[in-house]
Order: C-alpha cells, then sequence, then structure tokens
C-alpha cells in the first residue's frame, strides 16, 4: 500500500461524514464568514468532499471547515454562474447537470 492510498484510507471517514452533514441539499458556508455557497462535490486526494461551488479557495485543507446550513445562497459569484440551491443530496452520489432551457414559440 503506498502512501497516498494510506491517506485515503485514513481520511475516507471523514470524507464520508462531511458528505452525510450535506445530505438533503443543504447550502454550506466557511467558518468564519456569512457567506452562503451552493453545495458541490469536489475531488480532494481521490476522495468526494462537498465545498464552495463557485470553488473559492477556503485558506485551508480541512474540509471540516466548510458548514451546512439551511440559508439561502448570498455568493455572488455562485450566484453569477447559475448556482443558487447546492445539487448534492448524500448517499450514493452522482454529480447533476443543471440544465436551464428556453422554449420560445413552441
Amino acid at each position: 500500500m503506498n502512501g497516498i492510498s494510506v491517506l485515503q484510507e485514513a481520511l475516507s471517514a471523514p470524507a464520508a461524514q462531511a458528505r452525510d452533514r450535506f445530505a438533503g441539499r443543504l447550502n454550506g458556508y466557511l467558518e468564519g464568514s456569512d457567506v452562503v455557497h451552493a453545495v458541490r462535490l469536489q475531488g480532494w486526494l481521490g476522495l468526494e468532499v462537498p465545498g464552495p461551488g463557485c470553488h473559492v479557495g477556503t485558506g485551508s485543507w480541512d474540509f471540516t471547515r466548510f458548514k451546512a446550513t439551511t440559508s439561502p445562497v448570498t455568493c455572488g459569484r455562485c450566484r453569477s454562474a447559475g448556482l443558487l440551491a447546492s445539487s448534492f443530496t448524500g448517499g450514493p452520489h452522482q454529480q447533476t447537470l443543471e440544465l436551464e432551457l428556453e422554449l420560445e414559440g413552441i
């Protein structure tokens, strides 16, 4: 087993706990900030963890600083990218594709 595999094994439980905290389409905020972000799963050292949908830097490798909230998205970057709600529902997951369709004259 190589060093990355050992690290992934050690972090797999905390990563699963982080995903569980955001189950049910909760939005999130970084500890110490009042800006609320849409949540998207992000790859981190071969694991998937919830993070800000706008990919703003967290200032840390500590993904546990990202907290769940039911508050609406206030992040300007998330909102301008059309990320008005979180797409992650928890459990066995697959990233979702959000499409906005405009039908004119049909």
